[in-house]
């Protein structure tokens, strides 16, 4: 969490922008009391005691029965995909169209029983990475490697057909939190994964432009409007020096409109967090439903409640509001209990994932995914966070019998 908000308030001192909404000291005070909830729960994980000693196996067995996990979890997740592809384009016909039109298409039509058994499903295939870099003993073959990583990008690769860049951050982060939890004993910034770290920023900020251009090409609009016209536009705008560089003649004036747009996009929600909070006399609160939309999507199939109307929760759709957003509209001041207990449960996985409980392993990755990016997007609840967890979750009781032991 530290990590993340450090590197959000750089990003912020370094950004050409001015603030174009009043600032809500009560919202910064409820930021400030959630943190300090989410800290005592994971201070109060400390005083609970892990499982015993894990039993000494033969390491041929053990093999067995991690190699047995691999190809579990590798076939669910394979599964969920292919249902979830297979509803979006062909079931729902968005086969035929790419980018807005698609996601417009998708907001349009229902989701089909496929659908909700792809999302159920799907997160596994994100789990046999985190097998092989967890294993005691299963070879981490270029073959495995290979296939794994495949099953592992395909969100992302299908975000880009989307023009959604959620997926390809979420990606990004558990790779790099999952390997620096795995290979490099939980460091935060380990040397040898600099180089490849910097080189998928550099892959995900290039991906992003070109998923930004084309969503502007399909709304006729020019990038240099987008900066003051978008939804992020809102909250911030260039300063006075940087708009005379996009209206002069500048030779800079392409890259500044090229990389403002992602500034923007990745510090507005503090901001937005402040419009959302200036109407919490008349909030309507969701009591979970954000949180918990899984589950109330599954109901709502068997026609036991409805899902939540975002137009009636937030008085801006479409842009992040930073963790607290949802969290605030989910939870309200009960939010301090969601925080204690988020935070006894990221401090749990922490502990037994240094001691090589290969079931804990994913979940704590999203946990740290979740935290890093908490000034930026709450990812329990966008890019499907719900189903990751629940996934990862139920994984962690899964993979008992592979955690419990060693090779002898």
């Amino acid at each position: 969490m530290g990590l993340g908000i450090g590197i959000y308030v750089l990003i912020y001192l370094v950004s050409p922008v001015e603030v174009l909404v009043p600032m809500e000291v009560d919202s910064f005070v409820f930021m400030a009391i959630t943190i300090i909830a989410l800290i005592l729960g994971s201070r109060s994980a400390d005083h609970l005691r892990l499982q015993a000693r894990p039993r000494l196996t033969d390491p041929v067995r053990l093999m067995q029965l991690e190699n047995r996990l691999f190809w579990s979890m590798l076939s669910l997740g394979l599964l969920g995909n292919l249902l979830r592809l297979a509803d979006k384009y062909i079931m729902r016909g968005v086969g035929d169209v790419t980018g807005l039109d698609a996601r417009e298409m998708l907001l349009e039509t229902s989701g089909t029983m496929l659908s909700l058994i792809g999302g159920v499903l799907y997160p596994f295939g994100y789990l046999p990475i985190f097998i092989l870099l967890g294993a005691k003993v299963l070879p981490r073959t270029r073959w495995r490697m290979g296939l794994a990583s495949f099953i592992f990008l395909i969100p992302a690769v299908e975000a880009i057909v989307l023009f959604s860049r959620s997926f390809m951050l979420v990606s990004l982060a558990m790779g790099y939190f999952g390997a620096a939890l795995t290979l490099f004993d939980g460091k935060a910034l380990p040397r040898k994964l600099f180089l490849p770290l910097l080189v998928a920023v550099t892959v995900i900020l290039s991906l992003s432009m070109v998923v930004f251009s084309w969503r502007l090409d399909q709304m006729s609009f020019d990038i240099s409007d987008s900066i003051f016209m978008s939804g992020y536009a809102h909250t911030l705008a260039p300063n006075d020096k940087v708009q005379a560089i996009i209206f002069g003649d500048s030779t800079f004036s392409g890259l500044v409109t090229t990389i403002l747009p992602i500034l923007q996009y990745y510090v507005h929600a503090v901001f937005e967090f402040q419009i959302l909070w200036s109407v919490q006399d008349t909030q309507t609160f969701a009591n979970g439903a954000l949180l918990f939309a899984p589950y109330v999507k599954l109901l709502a199939v068997f026609g036991i409640g409805t899902q939540a109307d975002l137009f009636e929760l937030f008085p801006r759709v479409g842009v992040f509001t930073t963790f607290w957003g949802p969290l605030w509209v989910d939870f309200g001041w009960m939010s301090t209990v969601v925080m204690f207990f988020f935070g006894f449960m990221a401090r749990m996985t922490a502990r037994a994932s240094r001691a090589r409980d290969v079931g804990a392993i994913p979940l704590y990755t999203y946990f740290c995914v979740i935290l890093f990016f908490m000034p930026v997007v709450n990812f329990a609840i966008s890019a499907q966070g719900m189903y990751v967890l629940n996934a990862f979750a139920l994984f962690w009781f899964l993979s008992r019998r592979v955690a419990n032991r060693a090779p002898a």
